[in-house]
Formats: C-alpha cells, sequence, structure tokens
C-alpha cells in the first residue's frame, strides 16, 4: 500500500492511543505514532464504542502520528460519517496536504 503521510520517524513508532473528553466534553481521541493497515483495526475496536451511540462532536488528535497511510484517512471518513461533526486536531503538514488533495477538507476539518 502507498504511504500517504510519511513524517519525522520517531524512536517508537507503535500506534498508541487514548480515549478522553475534549473541554466541551465531546469525545476525544489522541493517536500517537504510525496508523497503517496494521495499526488501523486495533483503533478502530478501541473507539467503536463511541461509535456505537450516535456522537455530536468527535475530536482526534492527531499531532503526535508521526505515519499514515490511505487507510488511516478512509478510517477518519468513516467515523466522519458516524458522527455530527468531526475535528482532526493539529494534523501534521503533509496530512492537512493529503487531506486536501484528496478533496476532503470539508468532510474531515482541521485545527491548528
Amino acid at each position: 500500500m502507498t504511504a500517504v503521510a510519511e513524517l519525522t520517524p520517531a524512536s517508537d513508532t507503535r500506534m498508541t492511543f487514548e480515549l478522553l473528553s475534549d473541554s466541551d466534553g465531546s469525545p476525544l481521541v489522541r493517536i500517537t505514532g504510525e496508523l497503517d493497515m496494521q495499526t488501523i483495526p486495533e483503533l478502530e475496536a478501541g473507539v467503536e464504542s463511541l461509535m456505537t451511540g450516535r456522537t455530536g462532536r468527535l475530536v482526534v488528535d492527531v499531532s503526535g502520528v508521526n505515519f499514515a497511510d490511505s487507510s488511516a484517512i478512509a478510517l477518519w471518513v468513516r467515523w466522519a460519517n458516524h458522527v455530527r461533526e468531526i475535528e482532526l486536531r493539529e494534523p501534521p503538514l503533509l496530512i492537512r496536504r493529503v487531506v486536501a488533495r484528496m478533496g476532503l477538507a470539508e468532510k474531515l476539518p482541521m485545527t491548528p
């Protein structure tokens, strides 16, 4: 699979995530490490409980993501289809560019 975003290498590239609450009480998923076909199933399963009851807003903090392939973008689009509003928080520049070039900037709004 072709990588859609390769950023600065990290010493620890495994994917980790935390399920938190944003300041307004919205669910927040903080992701670090690499997102690819091998790590996406774990992330998707871990966030599934948030998707079973439709939530109004979902914040996805991707500031700690150092690699993402197209399976990550596809997962975010699936999440966006289940919530009223999604926010990709602090995406690295390459993720911003890929989302924009794929024409998904409206579907996957990004904040600084």
